[in-house]
């Protein structure tokens, strides 16, 4: 497997290089923003490890660029950063996995498998022009992904692993709101919302007690 590592920090950079020597894996670092750029122009990869904060040009435009021109590769990325903002861009523009700084590297490679188990599963047709994507959570419509925001990505991810049964409110909400304590989730809006960028209404409500996705 070959993999590219965006890392400023050049220890952290190394000691991860050096465990996927260790994994019979081939690495590309780079420490800056700028040198990934041509490496992902240069190279193909089969994975990409991407830290947020770097010189020049940031890890989230990283992650946009990869999506641009690849729907597929998984990117997990690896941040300091304890800032929702981040955390939930990068998920919008299309990491499949975060982890937080510090990490031990043992961390790294089970995310890792478990990416590429999943990347073995089908891919879940709806329509002619409408799939989900199961190894990057989600639907591709007419070739291109749509876009949703943090928690209606891990809404349709719940939904879809549940395709065909119906999924009760409090659990969705314990799961997309992921323990914030509110008087009221805003379920009803984020609902809404993902049926105005899906093409297909897949969503049923179960009146008071929860929504399924029947196909």
């Amino acid at each position: 497997m070959k993999i590219l590592i965006l890392e400023d920090d050049t220890q952290l950079s190394l000691a991860i290089q050096e465990y996927f020597t260790l994994k019979h894996h081939m690495s590309v670092s780079a420490h800056d923003g700028l040198t990934a750029l041509q490496e992902i122009d240069n190279n193909s990869f089969d994975l990409y490890i991407i830290d947020i904060n770097v010189p020049h040009v940031n890890g989230l435009d990283i992650i946009k660029y990869i999506r641009d021109k690849d729907i597929h590769t998984p990117i997990i990325v690896i941040s300091a950063s304890v800032e929702i903002k981040n955390f939930s861009k990068s998920f919008e523009y299309g990491c499949n996995e975060y982890i937080r700084k510090p990490f031990h590297l043992k961390e790294l490679d089970i995310r890792i498998e478990h990416l590429f188990a999943s990347k073995n599963n089908e891919n879940i047709t709806i329509s002619k022009s409408l799939f989900y994507d199961t190894l990057n959570r989600q639907f591709i419509y007419q070739g291109k992904p749509i876009v949703l925001r943090y928690k209606e990505k891990r809404l349709c991810s719940l939904l879809m692993d549940n395709m065909n049964t119906l999924v009760k409110n409090e659990k969705i909400c314990d799961y997309v709101w992921e323990g914030e304590i509110k008087d009221v989730y805003p379920l009803r809006q984020t609902i809404t919302s993902i049926r105005k960028k899906l093409p297909i209404d897949i969503i049923h409500t179960i009146v008071k007690e929860g929504y399924m996705i029947k196909l």
